[in-house]
């Protein structure tokens, strides 16, 4: 009886501490001010219409992968949302400046339109990329084009922003600085993601069903690990702020998770631009990428424990 209590007892702190973290992460990714509202927002729809496209996609059925699939409005949304969210914390680290409104405005809202335009297509039930069969068509993906090009441009600004008007704590600032780079380096393998697609409807005349650069590289992956390195920056400088940690222990510990990150991100990234799968890159690559994971793990690992010495410290406090 006393195992099983103290065992529940275990749980039950492990999930507080949870929970915890959780909050902690939430609270920092609240909206300050209306331009921060606005695009929080934005990324709580995007959100939202991926989580209900999600429950659609199990109750219709199909094919995950493909040209025509639910896969796309819930991908997209999701990626779009969190990335939206991630802006708001960044704005909640620089100066109120008159430029956040128009900011908020272009990059909030051509999400949103992006996202709109590829749920519309999978509803129609036609291709949303590379996709010229009809006049309508060809002028959705234009229109896709020109909003990703608004996004990109919004995410160089706040870059910009970040390096020359940030308020918040160094951690906060590698994070930011670090996850906007990764980001700005997506959209770069992006606009070979779309290169390589208009070379297959041009040589076959059909949208690709999946793109690969080379035989086999992935062109997808590398684009998604820029995209959302962001979200993981965010929530380990988060944590870190509420570890026990001294301050340059933290700045150190957010420098080497970071250098880590990247350093997968470039092994990912390098194996696709190769045209070899992600499961089979060259020794070095590989190398690179599992010292990139120790150094992204011993980052988080700090975070927690550190965390849960900070918490027994303020229990024999009180």
């Amino acid at each position: 009886m006393g195992r099983r209590g103290s065992s529940g007892g275990a749980v039950g702190t492990l999930a507080g501490r949870v929970a915890g973290m959780a909050r902690q992460v939430w609270a920092a990714v609240r909206p300050v001010g209306g331009a921060q509202l606005f695009l929080w927002w934005c990324g709580t729809l995007l959100l939202v219409s991926a989580a209900v496209h999600g429950v659609v996609a199990l109750v219709d059925g199909g094919p995950w992968l493909g040209s025509v699939t639910w896969r796309k409005p819930v991908v997209f949304g999701a990626s779009f949302g969190l990335v939206t969210w991630s802006a708001v914390w960044v704005m909640r680290q620089l100066g109120r400046r008159w430029f956040g409104w128009p900011f908020a405005l272009v990059f909030g809202g051509s999400s949103l339109v992006e996202v709109a335009l590829i749920t519309m297509q999978k509803w129609r039930g036609v291709p949303s990329h590379f996709n010229s069969g009809t006049p309508f068509d060809e002028g959705v993906f234009s229109a896709m084009g020109m909003t990703v090009l608004l996004v990109a441009a919004a995410t160089g600004f706040l870059l910009v922003w970040a390096l020359v008007d940030f308020r918040g704590t160094a951690v906060a600032r590698v994070a930011a600085v670090g996850g906007l780079l990764a980001l700005a380096v997506a959209g770069y393998i992006g606009t070979d993601l779309i290169g390589e697609g208009d070379k297959v409807y041009a040589a076959t005349g059909h949208v690709p069903e999946d793109l690969v650069f080379g035989a086999a590289g992935s062109a997808k992956l590398a684009h998604a690990i820029g995209i959302h390195g962001i979200q993981v920056l965010i929530v380990l400088a988060v944590l870190l702020e509420g570890t026990a940690l001294a301050t340059r222990a933290r700045l150190w510990t957010m420098l080497v998770a970071t250098a880590g990150y990247a350093a997968v991100y470039a092994a990912v990234t390098v194996t696709a631009y190769a045209g070899r799968a992600w499961t089979d890159p060259t020794l070095p690559v590989a190398v690179l990428g599992l010292v990139g994971v120790v150094g992204v793990g011993v980052g988080f690992w700090q975070a927690v424990v550190t965390r849960e010495v900070a918490d027994e410290r303020s229990a024999v406090a009180v």
